[in-house]
C-alpha cells in the first residue's frame, strides 16, 4: 500500500469512527425525545447526518472496489461480487 493510499485509508477510518459516534448520539437523542426528556433532533441535523451517511457509504463502496481490484490483481480473491467487478472494470477504461 502506498503512502497516499494509507492516508486515504486512515481518513476513511476516522470518518467512519466519527459518524459512528454521531449515529449513537442521534439514537440516544431520539430515545430521549420519545421519553419526553429532550427536544427531538432538528430536521436540519437529521438531514445532515443522512447526507454524511450517504457520502461515507459511497466512499466505503469505492474503498471496497479498490481493495477487490488489488486483491484480484494478486489473485487473492477467487470471486468478486458482480457489482464490484463492474465498478473495477469501469475504472480500468481509459
Amino acid at each position: 500500500m502506498t503512502a497516499p493510499d494509507w492516508h486515504d485509508e486512515l481518513v476513511l477510518m476516522a470518518e467512519l469512527s466519527s459518524v459512528n459516534n454521531q449515529i449513537a448520539r442521534y439514537v440516544l437523542r431520539l430515545l430521549d425525545a420519545d421519553a419526553g426528556r429532550r427536544e427531538p433532533v432538528s430536521t436540519l441535523d437529521e438531514g445532515m447526518l443522512g447526507s454524511r451517511l450517504v457520502d461515507l457509504g459511497h466512499a466505503l463502496q469505492d474503498h471496497a472496489a479498490e481493495r477487490a481490484a488489488r486483491m484480484a490483481e494478486r489473485r487473492i480473491v477467487r470471486e468478486v461480487p458482480g457489482r464490484l467487478v463492474r465498478q473495477i472494470q469501469s475504472c480500468d477504461k481509459p
